[in-house]
């Protein structure tokens, strides 16, 4: 068996470039699944880690009031709640420096810093807030620019504006970075949020229970406000958060399995370079086959030197993919660990990945290389020895052959290069698939891309503002009105409301109550055109008639002309009809908002004349134009003694957006780019093949007069042709996958996508695929311009 092993090793070692080409297909493939396995399992874990470790709370309930803190602690006596707390915020300005630009930021307080009931805030540096120290989160000092440890910054609350210390630097985990975070978040004491405030009364209630069950929550809810009843309070809502699920886990879920799904692929793909490198050494070692056999070997035999040479590809591929995946996987875990604030672990082999790269390293070269091995060995020895090959033919008998050789008016090395493109087609169709499937993959990436920018465009098309302020108490409609379209750049100015509520199916109550944000719309609204799903838009003669996210319509089982019991905030419930569904995110409603007319709900709301938000159309579309009229109009409203405490740009908010989906967007082009490289190599490794096969021919050429540029340029042109055939194959691919893939992802992430095809794409790839194809063929090109005629003649 000894001369066997010498045989395998000979093969591998005499052919480092096609061995190389082989362990690498195999590697990337491998690690590709050893990163995404290990990347999920670390996720999931860390997710778990972390939310065990921040001691969640079971249920948040709303009121319809306000409570003191002695009240608050008094509910913790109360059957079925073993704690309660609250917390208090408000929105703040912040700058750095005395001449420093005014920011927007949040302000919270906790009651006891030292003594946290749940939700914990973890303290990484320096001291708990102090009388006149504010502490900062740790993750968003960078992207936010917040000074850190020690220094100072300004903030301006109710018209006054006072310096604080950095005192210390704090991780909460439902504080997020950048640009899933659109303003920084401050602690400080309960007492200076009273002082700089003038309040500190909770609208909001944090509960824990003996033992989570929504059952339990909603119970201990009911004697929450059977007790707040005696003053006047009623719960609004409630929402029971399982403390055992982290509020990611199900968008990582989603997002690993896809990534899952397409780690596989690439391994399977590069396992086509086995059977294609096995097909051809078999064909190239027929003769020695029949020797073997002509001495004495079986069949078995034969074949086990074989498959071990096949065993050896897979075992050098691990010592490359074990490494690389585990490296790999950490990394892409701290990455996106990073901005769902979450603290990754220590660096770790994780033994379930561990497990299954080597499994897959060895498992799925040998079954790649089986057949080829058997159909190698079972050729008859008299065949053998005639060196008459597995499958040779003769070219032109085919009809593709025929086809290529009636093209005429091309070069003569162009001829030459398309006619040995398709000298081996299953060879050829083999590389092809992965280099399909990379492109179809990279196109629905990129549609995905383009799809959402068309839906957050459609969405925004059908708010029609281009500046939005929200006032801190309510404003007379016509006075706000009058103001705001005296400014010259400002076109259409319209008064709405945004305001709170709950929506119930009458007929079906076991549906449950579901919390909604209502928007009121003016009867003659010029900015207003939803995107319709079904029904008709809000008529100026409609009395209770309302328009419903489509989603929001599904949950609650409604549909077109049906009655929702709409509840405002402690207000009699009262009922109205579905005229339409709409395309609508809502703004921070979760797909939760409903639209009925401003002058209806005024009424229900006993406010007539007078609404707290402020929607304005400039005259151009142009974020410099808009941030002037934001700037310009809330400094005139503040001088009117109109505090305005919320102010953004619908150029602004669609730049959050698409930041926040470019995350999702990088790690598919992650994937992308491993399913790629198994491409670039299995092209690389054909055309390696190919130049071996054809040894004897290169020297032909060569004593005939070809010159190593003509030789390398046949095969540089065969890459080129091979990578722009799969370039026009991958195109109707993605376009029959894109839109079912787009909207998959979109009900993993819980987004309304509407499909676009994203044309651009196809262009980006053709550059891409150009660019690989000519850098996959310049090894083999290059290999091909080194033999000799000398080399070619002692060729076997």
């Amino acid at each position: 068996m000894k001369t066997a092993y010498n045989k395998v090793w000979r093969d591998l070692v005499r052919n480092k470039g096609r061995t190389l080409l082989v362990v690498l297909s195999i590697a990337v493939g491998v690690m590709a699944v050893g990163m995404i396995m290990a990347s999920n399992t670390l996720m999931t874990r860390q997710l778990a880690v972390s939310n065990a470790a921040a001691n969640p709370s079971h249920g948040r309930i709303s009121l319809n009031g306000v409570i003191d803190e002695d009240t608050l602690f008094n509910l913790e006596n109360l059957p079925g709640v073993v704690a309660a707390d609250g917390r208090l915020g408000t929105g703040i300005q912040w700058k750095i420096g005395p001449e420093g630009a005014w920011e927007d930021g949040n302000l919270r307080a906790l009651t006891d810093y030292e003594n946290q009931k749940f939700d914990y805030i973890e303290l990484r540096q320096g001291i708990w807030p102090s009388r006149d120290g504010v502490i900062v989160a740790y993750n968003q000092l960078e992207g936010f620019g917040v000074p850190g440890l020690g220094e100072t910054l300004f903030l301006q609350i109710n018209d006054r504006t006072r310096a604080y210390q950095v005192v210390g630097i704090y991780r909460d985990p439902n504080v997020l970075v950048p640009p899933f975070e659109e303003n920084p978040t401050f602690y400080i004491t309960k007492d200076l949020f009273r002082d700089i405030t003038g309040f500190d009364r909770f609208g909001q209630v944090r509960i824990t229970t003996p033992a989570y069950s929504e059952a339990a929550v909603q119970a201990a809810a009911d004697q929450i406000d059977r007790t707040l009843n005696r003053l006047g309070i009623e719960v609004s809502f409630v929402d029971p958060t399982d403390p055992a699920d982290h509020w990611a886990q199900s968008i990582m879920d989603g997002v690993g399995l896809i990534l899952a799904i397409m780690a596989v692929a690439s391994l399977g793909l590069s396992t086509f370079l086995i059977v294609n490198t096995m097909n051809a050494l078999m064909m190239q070692q027929v003769p020695q086959i029949g020797m073997m056999k002509t001495v004495g070997g079986l069949s078995r035999q034969i074949t086990l030197i074989y498959l071990t040479g096949v065993a050896v590809y897979g075992l050098l591929a691990l010592l490359v993919a074990v490494p690389t995946g585990a490296i790999a996987g950490d990394a892409l875990t701290r990455w996106m660990l990073t901005f769902i604030n979450v603290p990754p672990g220590p660096f770790e082999l994780v033994q379930r990945s561990l497990v299954i790269q080597i499994v897959t390293g060895l498992l799925a070269p040998l079954l790649a290389g089986l057949y080829p091995v058997l159909r190698g060995v079972a050729i008859p020895v008299a065949r053998a020895i005639s060196s008459y090959g597995l499958g040779q033919g003769h070219y032109g008998a085919r009809l593709i052959d025929r086809i290529v050789s009636r093209l005429r008016g091309l070069p003569r090395l162009a001829t030459l290069a398309l006619r040995n493109t398709f000298r081996r087609p299953v060879r050829v169709a083999m590389m092809q698939i992965t280099l399909i499937v990379a492109g179809a993959v990279f196109m629905m990436v990129l549609t995905t891309q383009q799809s959402f920018n068309f839906t957050i465009d459609r969405i925004f098309e059908g708010f029609g503002f281009d500046v939005l302020l929200i006032f801190e108490q309510q404003q007379r409609i016509e006075e706000i009105e009058s103001l705001a379209r005296a400014h010259p750049d400002v076109a259409v100015a319209e008064m709405w409301i945004f305001d709170g509520g709950l929506a119930t199916n009458p007929s079906d109550p076991s549906l449950g109550t579901l919390e909604v944000e209502l928007r009121g719309v003016p009867r003659d609204t010029r900015l207003f055109t939803p995107q319709l799903v079904a029904g008709r838009n809000l008529d100026p003669m409609d009395g209770h008639a309302v328009l419903f996210n489509q989603k929001l319509a599904a949950e609650l089982g409604l549909g077109l002309g049906d009655t929702v019991v709409l509840e405002f905030n402690g207000f009699e419930d009262s009922n109205w009809t579905i005229v339409g569904l709409i395309l609508d995110l809502g703004a921070n409603a979760g797909q939760r908002s409903v639209y009925v007319h401003r002058e209806v709900l005024n009424i229900e709301l006993n406010q007539s004349g007078r609404a707290r938000v402020l929607e304005i159309q400039g005259w151009a579309d142009n974020l410099d134009l808009h941030k002037s009229i934001e700037e310009s109009l809330t400094a005139e409203f503040e001088a009117e003694g109109m505090g305005v405490s919320y102010s953004i740009t619908s150029l602004e908010n669609k730049e959050l957006a698409n930041a926040q989906f470019s995350v999702l967007t990088t790690i598919l082009l992650i994937m992308t780019v491993v399913i790629a490289a198994v491409g670039g190599i299995g092209l690389s490794g054909t055309l390696s093949i190919n130049v071996i096969e054809r040894t004897r021919e290169i020297g032909v050429m060569r004593a005939v007069g070809a010159s190593s540029t003509d030789i390398g340029r046949i095969f540089m042109g065969e890459g080129l042709f091979l990578g722009v055939i799969s370039w026009a194959l991958a195109i109707p691919l993605s376009a029959l996958a894109g839109e079912r893939f787009v909207l998959a992802l979109g009900e993993i992430i819980d987004f309304p996508f509407e499909y676009m095809y994203s044309s651009r794409s196809v262009l980006i790839w053709l550059g891409i695929v150009v660019v690989l194809s000519l850098a996959a063929s310049w090894l083999p090109s290059r290999r091909a311009t080194r033999i000799s005629v000398r080399e070619s003649l002692a060729y076997e």
